[in-house]
């Protein structure tokens, strides 16, 4: 030992990097054990981690003080939010599953296409089921109306944005949830507009256009709708639900009131649908005439960038959710007001006749959703705190406070969010373009006729094109996912069977549990499975009338 000193001694670069090492070792061996301890009662503290990706100002103070709430009533607990910038959040999160450092439980559901393929296998791996938890009364509950109600039953959805259809089982707990809307600049809007904000497209573009004009006349930066592909989705999917909802008649096959994918995408496929027809052309052409109003280039940039033009007055508009009032409320130095996106109205010469009505928020779920980390050593404690959050009265001023909309339900909606109550007459969405296997042709060719490098005819040529070269291999894909969703949920109906069969005794609870759980998984089973024949059904057929 005393010889290794001696020579550390003659590379000081060395013996610093060994001592860095070491020291660097120690403390984050330190900060894993006091952050996973769970051992109050050696004199510590019970620690819970909390990741999420909601930067937006106001929500961390507002989670602060449901902490703050919470450990009131529970000060041998200290809870810790992890903040992470959402551009990273899935790569983190998949780095934290991997290697088993990951917090007691974390925001779940980002990283797009890629990322909502992968979550229900990062659930079926390292996050808790929540079948059995589920079914039991919230004790935060006590002397509200929700008193003695099933856990996922005292949710406005029923805890359905917490099922995994996939796995048919609950590995989420909503905290919140969000609707999207217009927001405007009433101060600029007053400039070049009386009475009421537009409640009709055709106003809304003549709106756009004496903004345009003051702008050109005042000599400032004036692009009348601020945006990011991000945001314009959202105007777009508006939209293409208001004029393409009646085709729900001709693409739901199977009776169900929804259009999957492929009954969506097999259409267009073999021609029985075409790009062509005065809906899906009016579509697009109403799109492209409201993107002439947002600054050029908007495709490439973020949303960040967008929400900050808007603030900066270089905006009067713009299509985004709940998640960033808050922001908008505290920094806008104008007077702020929300409005519905305005559809034509029947009267408009081209799109009027093609107006089924606007799109419908009766299926709003359960957002915000947090997993709980099945290996963690606090998983009761961790049950515990989602229970407090979901609660009536702590949900209520959760969101109250983040501006956000509850989820518990009977919780009060504040009079700051009324205008972001769900709309509940409307149509469902029915066509999509972005099909399997065709998603990333679908956007490249979308933000090219939007940047006026192509015109509609060679949008279509080339959107067909990639249908026909992309969409083989995407549906099968997407019929082997549906194959291997079936097996895990007979593999899972089959354990939920065994329990029942072996259970006794002081079983009995365990029995009622798996009962449940098993009816639950053999009803999905039964749809899913109808669903899938259905698909494959639509995908022969289709392949059958191609020319």
């Amino acid at each position: 030992m005393r010889s290794l000193w001696i020579k550390l001694r003659r590379y000081p670069a060395l013996l610093l990097l060994v001592t860095v090492y070491l020291a660097s070792t120690a403390v984050v061996a330190t900060n894993i054990l006091r952050g996973r301890s769970g051992a109050p009662g050696q004199g510590r503290k019970t620690i819970l981690r909390f990741a999420h990706w909601q930067l937006e100002p106001g929500i961390r103070s507002a989670i602060d003080d449901l902490i703050a709430d919470y450990t009131a009533l529970h000060p041998d607990v200290e809870v810790r939010q992890i903040l992470i910038p959402e551009q990273g959040y899935f790569q983190w999160v998949n780095t934290q599953l991997i290697g088993r450092t990951a917090p007691d439980m974390i925001e779940v559901g980002s990283g797009g296409a890629v990322g909502w393929s992968l979550w229900p296998k990062f659930y079926a791996r390292y996050f808790l089921p929540l079948d059995r938890y589920v079914d039991e009364p919230n004790p935060y509950n006590a002397g509200t109306p929700l008193e003695g109600v099933p856990w996922r039953q005292a949710f406005f959805d029923e805890m359905e944005g917490g099922y995994s259809e996939e796995l048919q089982s609950f590995f989420r707990v909503p905290i919140a949830t969000s609707t999207v809307r217009l927001f405007y600049n009433r101060d600029l809007v007053r400039k070049v507009w009386d009475g009421p904000f537009p409640e009709t497209f055709e106003d809304l573009t003549e709106l756009c256009d004496r903004l345009k004009a003051w702008g050109e006349e005042q000599g400032v930066i004036m692009e009348p709708i601020a945006g990011s592909w991000y945001n314009f989705r959202q105007f777009f999917n508006t939209y293409r639900t208001a004029l393409t909802a009646d085709y729900l008649d001709r693409l739901d096959r199977d009776f169900n009131g929804t259009v999957s994918r492929i009954e969506s995408a097999a259409p267009l496929y073999s021609g029985a649908v075409r790009m062509d027809e005065p809906a899906l052309q009016g579509n697009f052409a109403l799109i492209q005439e409201l993107a002439e109003y947002f600054a050029p280039g908007f495709t490439a940039l973020g949303r960040d960038e967008a929400v900050f033009l808007f603030l900066q007055g270089q905006s009067a508009m713009i299509t985004t959710g709940t998640w960033d009032f808050e922001v908008m409320r505290v920094q806008a130095e104008f007077d702020l007001a929300v409005a519905e996106i305005p559809l034509p109205s029947p009267s408009h010469p081209r799109y009027g006749a093609l107006v089924a009505g606007p799109t419908t928020e009766a299926g709003l779920r359960g957002g915000f959703p947090m997993g709980v980390i099945k290996d963690s050593p606090n998983v009761e404690t961790t049950l515990d705190f989602l229970r407090f959050a979901t609660s009536l009265e702590a949900n209520e001023k959760l969101n109250r406070t983040m501006s956000w909309l509850p989820v518990a339900e009977g919780a009060r909606l504040a009079e700051h969010l009324q205008p972001f109550a769900p709309l509940i007459e409307g149509y469902a969405s029915c066509i999509t373009y972005d099909a399997p296997g065709a998603e990333l042709a679908f956007e490249q060719t979308f933000k090219e006729l939007l940047g006026g490098k192509i015109d509609y005819r060679a949008f279509v040529e080339s959107l067909m094109a990639a249908y026909d070269r992309e969409l083989p291999g995407g549906v099968a894909s997407e019929f082997r996912n549906g194959e291997q969703t079936l097996s895990q949920q007979i593999r899972f109906a089959a354990l939920r069977r065994a329990a029942l069969a072996g259970a006794v005794g002081a079983e009995k609870a365990l029995t009622a549990d798996s009962q449940a759980q098993y009816q639950r998984i053999m009803e999905a089973y039964v749809v899913q499975l109808g669903t899938r024949h259905n698909d494959i059904r639509v995908w022969i057929d289709s392949v059958a009338a191609k020319p």
